[in-house]
């Protein structure tokens, strides 16, 4: 292939990328969201977390050794640490550093 061809077709996907982002704001922006719109931007951040903490612990093996400790002990950090300091980036980030030095240190 070309690298004209490529360049070209790099823009192209760029410029309908940036287009389907800026065009609701575009359309919108004098209109007010209605309620199930509010709800869900209210509530998204909380639902993706809890879907994400299930799917990190779908595969552990509780009845085996470490039986979980680990995942258990993150997950508690992370709770904690948020309903402290209200960051979710400070909990996240402190609860997998947690996490990963148990499962590398503490309980290989």
């Amino acid at each position: 292939m070309e690298s004209s061809y490529l360049v070209g077709a790099i823009i192209v996907a760029s410029l309908a990328t940036y287009a389907t982002r800026l065009i609701p704001f575009l359309l919108f922006r004098t209109r007010e969201p209605s309620p199930l719109v509010k709800y869900i931007e209210l509530n998204m951040p909380l639902m993706i977390m809890v879907i994400l903490v299930f799917y990190a612990l779908k595969d552990v093996k509780w009845e085996a050794y470490p039986y979980g400790i680990a995942e258990i002990v993150g997950v508690v950090v992370a709770i904690a640490l948020h309903v402290k300091f209200k960051n979710a980036l400070l909990s996240i980030f402190l609860a997998t550093l947690v996490y990963m030095f148990l499962i590398q240190k503490v309980l290989c």
